[in-house]
């Protein structure tokens, strides 16, 4: 489905690339240079150390824990002690095996001597009063996964809350299975989380992953559902982070897929998708309403979002990807739907690269400042294509999703580069400050009827619809017609109709082709082949209207536009 919606573009539209120069760096180039050298190092820096990938499977180890019904036994007491619960207390190699009821693994290394190995070595735990694995005090646990290992913890209530908990670091890796049922969370650690290897599948009634710094994923296939979050990631510092750089990562959440979180002044959350495959349901996905008292998107993030490399899918009832500074999507493939906003950011959306497909949206990008200098984007939706507006998302309703509490005056466009495609049934871009092309190609389907406009920008005197460069066809209804009005490159808005499969050409040298998928009253053209002084013909199945550039750059004919619709 994302490949043929991606291919919308190449499919129905030809075109020449045209090289436009740029009058200097926009804040929307700015932002996305910004965000590639910060993507750069982020990819040098060392999510994993050596012993996070380390494979201790083979190796000799200092000891081994058999369970056997409702007691375990360590092999050298010298380094821990046996009975219904196996206590390690120091660091070393230890091999675990065999099949238990209400007995548990404890690490209590409080010497923190150095890393503990945990072999788990098809290994089948069930406990209904304490975590079946527990770190208490440790300088780093590793628990190596051989063959098939289950986990199975039915408590009601506990200060150790996950099926797995850790109050120091903890990393699971190898080449087996880690099979994780819990009647409260999942795998919980107070530190920081990796998972670098095997394979991990957690079913949780309440949060899947939970961790205070950092949960960091390379190389591992991770399985989530749950009936809270997926993934949460929460600390009251400053800096916890979520980052997948390699292997997968599939979530089914009642709540929020991804919640990166902190109660810090200072918003400084990071989600990072660098690598690997990511698949997420939220809320139930995009058929059903979000809920409005509880959060059900697919990536929330007190701070950045920063695509990178990941193959990302998400389903959500609530906004698809969400963060309350910026987005900025730099290379890979990412293809939401939501029955609220595609992707929402505070502040800053930047797109530089990569694919992105919105397939379903009430709005589909919303920010304060939205720049697109690079990639191809497809976006559907029911309400505005592309809203730039200052504000922050607080005060959406069941009936109105994509409401801000916001003002009204600010918000900016640019695109300066790339391929844009939006289908939109309110406005199709929505500046509600200027909207700025200086590049690549846009291609709107705005609304059929007359209270949106395929463009729309805001009423103050300093407010414009500048174009300098890039090729723009903007259809939809003529009632709130918006024209560039302002740049160095010919525009026409031209009143001319046609219905769902007509062929839209212009006879300007381009080569230029559309074929529409909705019907429309008028037509927006901008393109570098259009040069003032000169009428070109626009065509639309067997009708065609003219645009005369003799006394200026732009040029309209429709009556009963919007109150923007003045030419110069």
């Amino acid at each position: 489905m994302k490949k043929i919606l991606l291919s919308l573009l190449t499919a129905a539209i030809v075109f020449s690339v045209v090289s436009c120069d740029n009058d200097g760096v926009t804040p929307s180039t700015e932002n996305a240079a910004a965000a590639e050298s910060e993507a750069e190092a982020i990819a040098a820096a060392e999510y994993f150390s050596d012993s996070d990938t380390k494979d201790v499977s083979s190796e000799a180890e200092n000891a081994t824990v058999t369970l056997e019904g409702e007691s375990g036994t360590i092999s050298d007491t010298a380094r821990g002690s046996s009975g219904s619960n196996v206590v390690i207390t120091s660091k070393g190699i230890y091999r675990v095996t065999g099949s238990s009821q209400n007995v548990s693994v404890v690490v209590r290394d409080d010497n923190k001597s150095g890393n503990v190995y945990l072999i788990l070595d098809n290994v089948t735990m069930e406990n209904s009063n304490y975590s079946c694995i527990s770190v208490e005090a440790a300088d780093k646990v590793i628990i190596c996964l051989i063959g098939e290992n289950t986990l199975k913890y039915t408590a009601k209530s506990s200060d150790y809350d996950g099926a797995v908990y850790a109050s120091d670091d903890l990393t699971i890796n190898g080449a087996g299975a880690l099979y994780v049922t819990s009647s409260l969370h999942g795998i919980v650690c107070k530190n920081d989380l990796k998972l670098t290897g095997g394979t991990v599948s957690v079913t949780a009634s309440s949060i899947g992953i939970k961790a205070k710094d950092s949960v960091r994923i390379g190389g591992c296939a991770v399985t989530v559902n749950s009936g809270h979050d997926g993934v949460q990631v929460n600390s009251s510092e400053t800096g916890p982070f979520f980052h997948i750089g390699g292997g997968s990562l599939a979530v089914n959440a009642g709540y929020d897929g991804i919640d990166v979180g902190t109660t810090a002044s200072v918003m400084t959350g990071f989600a990072s998708f660098a690598g690997g495959t990511v698949s997420i349901t939220a809320g139930g996905g995009s058929g059903n309403s979000k809920d409005s008292k509880v959060s059900q998107k697919g990536v929330k993030c007190d701070g950045k979002i920063v695509v990178s490399g990941a193959n990302l899918t998400v389903d959500s009832a609530d906004d698809a990807l969400n963060s309350s500074s910026e987005v900025n999507l730099i290379s890979g493939a990412v293809t939401l739907s939501s029955s609220d906003d595609g992707i929402h950011a505070d502040n800053v959306l930047g797109i530089s690269g990569g694919e992105l497909s919105i397939l379903k949206s009430y709005e589909g990008l919303e920010a304060y400042e939205i720049g697109i200098s690079g990639g191809a984007t497809t976006i559907y939706a029911s309400d505005d294509g592309i809203n730039a507006a200052g504000g922050s998302d607080t005060q959406s309703t069941e009936e109105e999703p994509g409401r801000w509490s916001m003002n009204s005056s600010a918000g900016t466009l640019r695109v300066s580069g790339g391929t844009l495609y939006v289908n939109a049934g309110g406005d199709g871009l929505d500046a509600n400050d200027s909207l700025y092309v200086s590049g690549g190609t846009v291609i709107v389907e705005g609304p059929t009827d007359n209270g949106n406009g395929a463009l729309d920008l805001g009423n103050g005197s300093g407010c414009v619809a500048e174009i300098t460069g890039g090729t723009v066809l903007a259809i939809g209804s003529s009632g709130m017609a918006v024209n560039f009005d302002s740049g160095t490159q010919c525009s026409a808005l031209l009143s001319l109709s046609g219905d769902v499969g007509t062929q839209i050409s212009v006879d300007d040298g381009s080569g230029f082709t559309f074929t529409t998928t909705k019907s429309f009253s008028c037509v927006v053209y901008s393109s570098p082949y259009m040069k003032e002084g000169n009428t070109y013909t626009v065509t639309a199945g067997g009708s065609s209207a003219s645009a005369s550039f003799s006394s200026g750059l732009y040029y309209g004919n429709v009556s009963g536009g919007g109150p923007r619709e003045g030419m110069k």
